[in-house]
C-alpha cells in the first residue's frame, strides 16, 4: 500500500459534497491529508496555519519536499486545487481568540455555513515529570486544550445551523499516558474530557463531536524528531519493533480516511466516542 493509493481511498470514505470544513494545523502531516481528502470528497476547505501565507515549513525543514524551491502560498491549497478541489488558506493561531473571531466572520461571509471543524493543530514535548517545567506544561495545555476550546466555542453558532461535526485530533497518550512524558498526555487527556463534554452539549443542536486517537504516524514533525530519512526507513524500523499488532504503522491518509467518513452523513449516528487509529496498539496497552 502506498501513500498515494491510501489518499485515493481516503477521499472515497464518504461524501462531503456541499459541505464546508475548516482544518487547523493543515500545512503538513495529518492536517494536510485531512484537508486534501475532504476537498476531494467534495467539501470546500479552509486551510489554516500560523504563517501569513502558508508554505509547509515543517515539511521543508524535514527535507520532505526535495527538489522544491521555497514558494509563497499554501502547499496544501495547491494540492487541493491540483486535484480539482476548492480550498483557500487563512492565517490562524489557535491560541489567539481574535484569530478565531476573524476566521468565523470570514467563513460566515464567504460560505454562509460551517459543517466540519477539525481541531488538528497541536504539539508534544516535555519529558519525565521531575524534569518538566510549568512553562512547558502550560504551553502544551494552551495549544492542545485552549486551541480546540476556542475553536469550538467560536464555531458553535455556525455548527448549530449546519448540524455539523467537530473532530478533535488527540493521541493514544491522551488515553493511557506515555513513557517519559507528563505534560503532553496531561494536555491530551484534558482535550479528551473537553471532547466528551462538548458531545453532550452538542446533542441538543445535532452537533457531533468525536475524539480521534492516531498511533505512530509518519509526519514531517515525527520524521524530524526521530531522525528518519525516508518512509521506507520508518516502515522497516516500525515493523522490526513489533509494537503494532497489524504490523504496519499509519500514514496521514489513513487518519484522513477515518476523518472523511466520520465527517460525512454516513456517520450521522456517531458522537462522543474515542476512535483509535493505531493498528491495534491500544488493545494491548
Amino acid at each position: 500500500m502506498t501513500v498515494n493509493t491510501t489518499m485515493d481511498a481516503a477521499s472515497e470514505a464518504g461524501s462531503l459534497t456541499g459541505k464546508v470544513a475548516l482544518i487547523t494545523g493543515a500545512e503538513s502531516g495529518i492536517g494536510q491529508a485531512c484537508a486534501v481528502a475532504m476537498a476531494r470528497a467534495g467539501a470546500a476547505v479552509v486551510v489554516t496555519g500560523r504563517s501569513e501565507k502558508g508554505g509547509s515549513l515543517s515539511a521543508r525543514q524535514a527535507g520532505l519536499l526535495k527538489g522544491r524551491a521555497a514558494e509563497e502560498g499554501s502547499e496544501t491549497v495547491r494540492q487541493i486545487r491540483d486535484a480539482g478541489g476548492n480550498g483557500e488558506y487563512l492565517k490562524l493561531d489557535v491560541t489567539v481568540e481574535d484569530d478565531w473571531r476573524r476566521a468565523m466572520v470570514l467563513v460566515g461571509e464567504r460560505y454562509g455555513r460551517l459543517d466540519i471543524l477539525v481541531n488538528n493543530a497541536g504539539n508534544n514535548g516535555g519529558g519525565p515529570l521531575e524534569e518538566t517545567s510549568l512553562d512547558t506544561a502550560l504551553y502544551l495545555l494552551r495549544l492542545n486544550v485552549e486551541g480546540p476550546f476556542l475553536g469550538m466555542t467560536h464555531a458553535w453558532p455556525l455548527l448549530k445551523q449546519a448540524r455539523g461535526v467537530v473532530l478533535n485530533m488527540n493521541s493514544g497518550a491522551g488515553q493511557r499516558g506515555s513513557a517519559g512524558g507528563a505534560a503532553y498526555p496531561s494536555a491530551k487527556g484534558a482535550q479528551l474530557g473537553l471532547s466528551k463534554a462538548a458531545a453532550i452539549d452538542g446533542r441538543r443542536d445535532g452537533i457531533r463531536v468525536i475524539s480521534l486517537h492516531p498511533g505512530g504516524t509518519w509526519t514531517p514533525g515525527m520524521a524530524r524528531a526521530r531522525g528518519f530519512a525516508s518512509e521506507s526507513e520508518y516502515l522497516a524500523r516500525t515493523r522490526q519493533s513489533n509494537a503494532i499488532p497489524l504490523g504496519d504503522p499509519a500514514f496521514p491518509a489513513d487518519v484522513a480516511a477515518v476523518a472523511v467518513f466520520l465527517a460525512s452523513d454516513a456517520a450521522r449516528g456517531v458522537t462522543g466516542i474515542e476512535f483509535n487509529i493505531d493498528g491495534g496498539s491500544s488493545a494491548r496497552a
